[in-house]
């Protein structure tokens, strides 16, 4: 008995031995295998990000080819354009400079035809002509201000004065013309001692234009007034009128060049002007640093147009 253990321990001991040898081996070749298959997934996805980096420097180059041949376009366009716009300033001046002097003498006749004309209808005539000579006259000089505008040539002679004499200069020339439409003309006293450094002549251009649009645009019988008034640290005028307001959308459009109001049902009111003089305005105002803008409440509520300048621009 004794015999048989001793002879079957070591049979034992060889056949685990030989077990555990199999289970390594099997063991080893299964993480091998794992480990194999972990190395090709690794490839394959290094393969795959290697192609997708090679596609997108393709693209890239390709991109950056595009562009520098759109970079290229606008250059030339961008010469093109800066030809074009000079020959547009020259043509503007030539137009300028040779109408205004045939369009002095057509006046100047017309007044002294009407001087000596005794038919009504001759002189009727000479009025029509007298007041279309004055639509181009003001015209020219809004086209003199705009190539002066887009040629950077448009300089402001600043000076210290009273910003009341913004309007002293013109009212009584916007009183007179607002008694020929028929409209109520109201200038609120005029504030003293509010001193502004600015070109004075400009400024009251830019309410001119302001005055002359309100009247131009509000019925007879309504009402126009203008309001001068102290600001923190500068000085406002205000215009307000009673006429055929402006759509909300519109209100900054409006000092756009050449622009003119879509949402005006009446074509004749909407076709009115030429679109320059709130453009220019515009224009001088930044040049003295201050703004300008337009309120209203909607199409034939009226609306408001002020300006605010600081004390020193």
């Amino acid at each position: 008995m004794d015999f048989i253990i001793i002879i079957g321990l070591p049979v034992a001991l060889l056949l685990l031995g030989t077990g555990i040898m199999l289970v390594s081996q099997v063991s080893g070749f299964m993480e091998q295998n794992s480990f194999s298959k972990r190395e090709k997934f690794s490839n394959t996805l290094i393969k795959q990000y290697v192609m997708e980096i090679a596609m997108a420097q393709t693209t890239a180059y390709q991109r950056s080819h595009e562009l520098e041949v759109l970079t290229t376009q606008l250059a030339l366009s961008n010469q093109e354009l800066g030809r074009l716009n000079d020959m547009k300033s020259k043509f503007m001046s030539m137009v300028v400079h040779d109408v205004r002097t045939p369009l002095a003498s057509i006046r100047g006749f017309s007044e002294l035809l009407l001087k000596r004309s005794t038919g009504e209808k001759e002189a009727q005539y000479l009025k029509n002509i007298v007041g279309s000579t004055d639509q181009l006259g003001h015209l020219i000089a809004d086209l003199t201000d705009l190539a002066m505008i887009e040629a950077g040539k448009l300089k402001m002679e600043k000076a210290l004065f009273d910003f009341s004499y913004v309007a002293r200069d013109i009212l009584p020339a916007m009183t007179i013309n607002a008694q020929k439409r028929g409209v109520e003309f109201v200038a609120n006293p005029l504030p003293e001692g509010i001193m502004i450094t600015g070109d004075r002549f400009r400024l009251s251009q830019v309410l001119m234009n302001l005055l002359n649009n309100a009247i131009k645009f509000t019925p007879p019988g309504k009402r126009v007034e203008l309001t001068l008034r102290p600001e923190p640290r500068g000085a406002g005028a205000y215009v307000k009128d009673s006429g055929i307001g402006i759509h909300r959308s519109e209100t900054a459009l409006i000092f756009e060049k050449f622009y003119q109001a879509k949402h005006q049902k009446d074509e004749k009111m909407r076709k009115q002007g030429w679109g320059l003089g709130l453009s220019i305005a515009g224009e001088i105002i930044r040049a003295h640093n201050g703004i300008i803008k337009a309120t209203s409440p909607g199409l034939g509520k009226g609306s408001t147009f002020f300006f605010r300048v600081p004390l020193t621009s």
